[in-house]
């Protein structure tokens, strides 16, 4: 009966109808990429898309350089829509989107802004928004800033305007990246960092922060939200409809109660295909992101052994109430997203919490600086020096320790006599195993160390603000070649050290 009911239940999967592909959905799901800043007006603007047409949005938001790349690279989208015309006319450039069917769908301003309720700016920001220049002119060099990353449109549209103002070489130390504007807005909302630069319509929508300067429109290149169906789109009619959509009145009065300028038109003038990064600043140097990688990785190493030792030799010799669950907190980092891991950990450590005020007052912050980044590090890669450490232990005949507390020795004189040198090769190589995890730790880095240029910029970060760019393949390849051959240098040393514990363990004679 069982068989049969199991036989019964793969025909019915088998025979099943397969369902039918995005394109031909029922309504014909619409697939936007486009910009993180227009989230809530694209949501916005779900429910009447949808009964105007019976189609559904499928939005995919991030920053404006990552999902032009992705629509060039061939991702399954409907219609692009970015945050600056730079990247549009890029698109343009690789064949990606229809320069006969863009739109100029809206503008917006560039804004800085502070938390309501975080630490006090100082110096006191004016009743009404000021000027950005008025307002650096007293600039505390302490005060960190968030700014979205280079080749982001917010990102660049910042740095550009603090060149015009010659602002570069006072405000470039202090300057924290993010991801995309979005998460320079979250930073500041919690109060993690006191200021950070955003468009208009974030601050808008966002009551958590205020507007303490205005950027002039005259210090940066005009921040224009562009829209073109993708060429390899499966719904031409609709992408196109979906831009009409948005220049028409229900999308440019969604744009409006947003906090953005409407304003739709066509290409006025051909496109120039500037690429995006001719007025890029250099990005960190490989040498730095290296060094930076190295520091980071042995610090959070040499920070572990002390717990990773103590913890191992507990787990491998001494039973005690809830050593399950004491294993299992141990190892949830090897499970948990490392993104999880890091947002966990700027609630416990950031501004905004009773741990971290408190060490931030005794001058130790950790949000955004260098012990970010070696928190983040360690915290990933200690699940692995402990697993080591307690096999290396657990190697180690107990025989040879009870024999050496017949003889007389203490406890404590047998651990350091017998059980360490013991397990000591076992140890170096849990270290070593930890030490390459921690090198190549990303997730958890970025969202509490953030991508600071010279201080918290690693390897994978380096990596990352690169590949927003179309160019510096070069660099890249350095840092991907520096990064595979310390690591596999690393696993070298893991597996010469690990057969250094067994062939010394075997040695030993039985008792």
């Amino acid at each position: 009966m069982p068989q049969t009911l199991c036989a019964v239940l793969v025909l019915g999967i088998l025979q099943a109808p397969s369902p039918p592909a995005p394109s031909q959905r029922p309504g014909g799901d619409l697939r936007v990429w486009a910009a993180a800043s227009l989230g809530p007006v694209l949501v916005g603007l779900e429910a009447p898309w949808e009964a105007q047409t019976g189609a559904r949005l499928v939005l995919n938001l991030d920053a404006s350089s990552r999902i032009a790349r992705q629509v060039a690279e061939g991702a399954p989208a409907d219609v692009l829509v970015t945050a600056d015309r730079a990247w549009m006319e890029w698109a343009f450039e690789q064949g990606a989107a229809d320069p006969a069917q863009a739109r100029r769908v809206s503008a917006n301003r560039l804004v800085l802004v502070a938390s309501r309720d975080g630490p006090r700016v100082s110096p006191d920001p004016p009743t009404a928004p000021d000027d950005l220049d008025s307002f650096l002119e007293s600039w505390d060099s302490t005060r960190r800033i968030g700014i979205a990353g280079e080749d982001v449109p917010a990102g660049r549209y910042a740095r550009e305007s603090l060149r015009a103002l010659g602002r570069s070489e006072q405000v470039g130390p202090a300057l924290v990246t993010g991801g995309n504007v979005r998460t320079v807005l979250e930073w500041v909302a919690r109060g993690e960092l006191p200021l950070g630069f955003v468009y208009r319509s974030d601050a808008w929508e966002d009551a958590r922060v205020r507007v303490v300067a205005d950027v002039a429109d005259s210090l940066h290149t005009a921040i224009e939200i562009w829209a073109a169906p993708v060429v390899t789109t499966a719904n031409p009619d609709a992408a196109l409809r979906f831009v009409e959509f948005l220049s028409g009145s229900t999308g440019q009065g969604a744009f409006r109660e947003a906090g953005f300028t409407p304003g739709a038109g066509g290409l006025r003038d051909p496109p120039s295909l500037l690429s995006p990064t001719d007025s890029r600043p250099p990005v960190a140097s490989v040498r730095s992101a290296i060094r930076i990688s190295v520091q980071v990785a042995l610090v959070a190493t040499l920070l572990s052994v002390i717990p990773a030792v103590g913890l191992g030799w507990l787990l491998a010799r001494r039973p005690f109430p809830g050593k399950t669950a004491v294993s299992a907190l141990l190892l949830a980092p090897l499970v948990i997203p490392p993104v999880v891991t890091g947002f966990l950990l700027l609630n416990l450590l950031g501004t905004g919490s009773p741990v971290g005020r408190a060490l931030a007052a005794l001058g130790i912050p950790v949000a955004f600086t260098f012990l970010a980044a070696v928190m983040a590090a360690a915290v990933v890669g200690f699940p692995l020096f402990v697993i080591a450490v307690r096999n290396a232990f657990e190697a180690v005949d107990s025989r040879l320790e009870e024999m050496s507390w017949t003889l007389g020795a203490r406890p404590r004189r047998t651990f350091w006599r017998v059980s360490l040198p013991l397990a000591l090769p076992g140890i170096g190589a849990g270290a070593v195993l930890s030490f390459a995890r921690a090198l190549g730790e990303f997730g958890a880095t970025v969202v509490i160390a953030g991508n600071v240029e010279g201080e918290t910029r690693t390897i994978a970060l380096a990596v990352y603000t690169l590949l927003e760019s179309p160019g510096d393949s070069a660099a890249i390849w350095w840092l991907v070649g520096a990064s595979v051959g310390i690591s596999l240098l690393a696993l070298a040393g893991f597996e010469y050290l690990s057969r250094r514990q067994r062939h010394l363990v075997r040695r030993n004679p039985d008792v």
